[in-house]
């Protein structure tokens, strides 16, 4: 009889901690896919601001500037979906690394 307790108890007792290590598990794992998102979000929003400023409005990008972008770029695409901002990249990736003179 006593021992059909202390193996109830135990089993109890493990369930417990079973049960307290999923719900902390799971509490992490919606914190880290919070923390990607916004993260990924933060990365797609300055690739874009790059395109911007460089593809629409300057035609040309420094090298310093392209290695920056290349680099936010491939931590983007380790996070998971890429979509539209592949394009943009390509476009980025095109474009000359010097300003282009102008003709007066």
């Amino acid at each position: 009889m006593t021992e059909q307790i202390i193996s109830h108890a135990i089993n109890l007792l493990l369930g417990g901690v079973v049960s307290y290590i999923f719900a902390l598990y799971r509490q992490k794992k919606k914190e880290n896919d919070a923390l990607k998102a916004g993260l990924q979000a933060l990365l797609r929003d300055r690739i874009i601001q790059a395109y911007n400023h460089y593809v629409q409005d300057k035609g040309w990008i420094p090298i310093y500037a392209l290695e920056s972008i290349n680099a936010c770029y491939k931590s983007y695409e380790a996070l998971g979906e890429s979509g539209v901002i592949n394009g943009l990249m390509d476009q980025l990736n095109d474009l000359p690394n010097y300003e282009p003179h102008q003709k007066g």
